[in-house]
């Protein structure tokens, strides 16, 4: 059968695939094209509406799809969050901006934005728009915080317009611009302006609600990803970045930005939305939280527990794990080099395919558990095992769509067979 190639206006044959198929996934391809990822679930979904759910079906597609470049990210779509709204304690309140600036003087407001470093934020027209609506009276939408901690409250929706009153305010960077309604005052800061206006700045009353002390972590993860200002949406990892802060996101940071993680993944893996980080952490999730948790959790919910547990651990921990994770990646780097955490196809060994999320954190954590005599060994077999991985992956076999799949099964399925190739490999010649 053929396969559409828009760039050619052509079509070519693929995989026994039909031209209805082959379209759908072109069209796949062009929305995917921008982030170079997109979620199993979406095709999944679009399996099912061409009665195409086959596991063979879904392998030639996923197949396709990461020829072309398009990297799977696996998620959970077969599981529903469970939310207990008996848990869920915030309650409305306001604020003066006056107020509002001395908390975040003295640091009682968080206006942490690392996980934010690499966007852009509000230009000076939207920040000076801002600025006029307190000035002429008009209100604006209530902000978010988690408070945790009774002297540091951490921003959850309102980032924003809390470091545009900083600047304008207690910074006096700020020059106005762009008025709508009070044009004349263009190039003002705020000791330039009159009192009356000054003052119905600091007076303006903020409406905002504070997530008491109490409220479940995944409740707040979950309001954080559904009321994050729009057109600056953030990932599930920048959202954990923002809401468990401390060592797990300094360790997570460490080894994202490792040399040897960018080597073994062949600065493959996106640093500005925290893709890297995620990928980081997908593995300590399976090593320490386990993959009985993983069946009783969402995909979000396994990785935010596995964030809290980073965050309580000693110094000691993370010296250890510090070499055993990065030990892991270079034995994973000297057995594939630059297709480490890929698919290897036998008729095109050589081709680069994208890094798959799934299979980093199968391997890292099978090579992980080895001893260094076990690893080296392995390092010297890698042919073996290189063409046992071929041909697992030639055989068009659950392990294909497991690689793809955030269910439970396919997740300890994966695991489990990558564990086995090792050991078959370490076994096989026990003269070594």
């Amino acid at each position: 059968m053929r396969l559409y190639d828009g760039r050619k206006g052509l079509y070519e044959k693929r995989n026994n695939m039909d031209d209805k198929l082959c379209h759908e996934l072109n069209k796949l391809i062009e929305i995917g094209s921008d982030k170079r990822i997109m979620r199993t679930s979406t095709v999944v979904q679009l399996l099912n509406d061409l009665n195409r759910n086959t596991q063979d079906e879904y392998a030639k597609a996923i197949g396709y799809l990461e020829d072309k470049g398009i990297g799977l990210e696996v998620d959970d779509s077969e599981r529903k969050p469970f939310l207990d709204s008996s848990k869920i304690a915030i309650t409305p309140k306001t604020l003066s901006v006056e107020s509002i600036v001395k908390k975040i003087k003295y640091g009682e407001i968080n206006l942490d934005t690392e996980f934010q470093r690499k966007r852009s934020l509000w230009k000076n027209d939207v920040k000076s728009q801002l600025i006029e609506s307190f000035m002429v009276q008009l209100p604006i939408p209530p902000m978010y915080f988690d408070g945790k901690k009774e002297n540091e409250w951490l921003v959850i929706d309102g980032l924003q317009r809390l470091c545009t009153l900083k600047e304008f305010i207690y910074d006096q960077k700020l020059a106005l611009s762009d008025m709508e309604y009070l044009a004349d005052y263009n190039g003002c800061k705020f000791d330039d302006l009159p009192r009356i206006y000054q003052r119905r700045i600091e007076e303006a009353q903020i409406a905002f609600y504070l997530i008491l002390p109490g409220t479940p972590s995944d409740v707040k993860y979950s309001l954080f990803k559904r009321i994050n200002t729009p057109g600056l949406r953030l990932e599930p990892q920048e959202i954990r970045h923002a809401l468990y802060q401390g060592k797990a996101t300094k360790f997570l940071q460490e080894l994202a930005e490792n040399q040897m993680f960018c080597k073994a993944t062949d600065h493959d893996v996106p640093a500005e939305r925290m893709q890297d980080r995620e990928m980081v952490l997908r593995y300590f999730a399976i090593r320490y939280i386990g993959e009985e948790r993983y069946k009783e959790e969402t995909l979000d919910r396994y990785l935010c527990e596995a964030m809290e547990f980073l965050n309580f651990q000693e110094e000691s921990f993370f010296e250890e794990n510090r070499t055993i994770f990065l030990n892991a990646l270079e034995c994973c780097y000297k057995i594939f080099g630059k297709q480490a955490f890929r698919r290897i196809s036998k008729l095109k060994p050589y081709d680069k395919k994208p890094i798959n999320s799934a299979l980093f954190e199968s391997w890292m954590n099978g090579v992980s558990k080895l001893s260094n005599y076990q690893q080296q060994l392995l390092i010297d077999r890698k042919d073996i095992l290189r063409e046992r991985y071929i041909e697992e992956l030639d055989k068009r076999s659950t392990f294909n769509a497991d690689i793809g799949s955030g269910k439970y099964r396919s997740f300890v399925r994966r695991n489990h067979i990558i564990e086995e190739m090792i050991q078959e490999v370490l076994q096989s010649d026990k003269k070594d």
